[in-house]
C-alpha cells in the first residue's frame, strides 16, 4: 500500500468514525428528549413539554390531535386531583433516521401504571413515531404519532 493510499484510507476511516460518533450522540440526545417529554404524563408539569417540544407540537393519538393547549389541559386536570398512581415508561427503539437537522424515530412505548389506592397495575403498549428538528444545537419534538397495541 502506498503512502498516499494509506493516508486516504486513514482519512476516510476518521470521517466514518466521526460520523458514527455524531449519530450516537444525536441518538442519545433524542432518547433524552423522548424520556423528558413523557415526564408530562408521569409527573405532570408543563416544563417537561416546554423543554422538549416546539410550541406548535402535535401529537396524533387515538384519532385525536393533541397540541400544547390540550396537554396543558391534561396537566391541569391531573394536578387538580390527588395523585394516587405512578407511571413507569420503557422505550424500545426500532430505528433512527437522520437527514441534516431532521430526525424521525420509531419505537415501542411501554407504560406500567400502578394505582396506590387499589394496588392494581395496568400495562399499556403503543407503537409510536416522532419527528424532531435540531434547533440551536438541540433536538426538539415537532410531531408524534401513537397507535395503541394492546
Amino acid at each position: 500500500m502506498t503512502k498516499k493510499s494509506y493516508l486516504s484510507l486513514l482519512f476516510l476511516l476518521s470521517l466514518t468514525y466521526g460520523f458514527s460518533q455524531n449519530l450516537q450522540k444525536d441518538s442519545s440526545a433524542i432518547r433524552q428528549v423522548l424520556t423528558g417529554f413523557f415526564e408530562v404524563f408521569t409527573n405532570p408539569d408543563m416544563k417537561h413539554f416546554d423543554n422538549n417540544c416546539v410550541p406548535n407540537f402535535e401529537l396524533y393519538d387515538m384519532g385525536e390531535i393533541w397540541n400544547r393547549e390540550m396537554v396543558a389541559e391534561y396537566v391541569k386536570n391531573v394536578e387538580s386531583k390527588p395523585k394516587d398512581w405512578t407511571r413507569t415508561n420503557r422505550f424500545e427503539f426500532i430505528k433512527f433516521n437522520f437527514r441534516k437537522n431532521i430526525a424521525w424515530v420509531s419505537y415501542h412505548n411501554y407504560a406500567v401504571i400502578t394505582n396506590s389506592k387499589t394496588n392494581t397495575t395496568r400495562n399499556i403498549h403503543w407503537l409510536e413515531s416522532m419527528i424532531l428538528e435540531k434547533m440551536k444545537g438541540r433536538w426538539v419534538l415537532v410531531q408524534m404519532h401513537s397507535t395503541l397495541v394492546n
